[in-house]
């Protein structure tokens, strides 16, 4: 569901350039924060405000694993995006930070998918 939303909040983010109005500025911190959310989240296994025998039991071995995995598909698709970028960095006439979003949300869109899949992949 997170790799959906933000899915969701990209389209609304290309869909109008940022500019310098506030909602622009709110937009660009909500998408930061959710970023960082999704990377602290998938990072740590989330679950932060539950009893450690909780945590435990959620994440178990085969979660670990495919949290590594993830974070290494993911780490791979923003190298691939950030090369992608550079090489076509004369014909797309992006911004720096048009860049860095594109980068990072290659990432971690990746990063969702991936784990998504593992887990599901491991309930069959």
């Amino acid at each position: 569901m997170l790799a959906i939303f933000f899915i969701i909040q990209q389209s609304a983010y290309w869909s109008n350039p940022p500019g310098q109005r506030l909602v622009d500025h709110v937009r660009l911190g909500a998408w930061a924060l959710m970023a960082l959310v999704i990377l602290f989240t998938v990072g740590t296994g989330g679950f932060w405000g539950r009893k450690p025998e909780i945590r435990a039991m959620v994440n178990d071995e085969q979660t670990r694993a495919n949290r590594s995995a993830a974070m290494s598909a993911g780490f791979i698709a923003s190298m691939l995006a950030a090369i992608a970028l550079y090489v076509l960095q004369g014909s797309l006439q992006l911004t720096a930070g048009e860049a860095i979003h594109l980068i990072v949300s290659a990432g971690l869109i990746t990063l969702l998918m991936r784990f998504a899949m593992l887990e599901r992949r491991g309930l069959d």
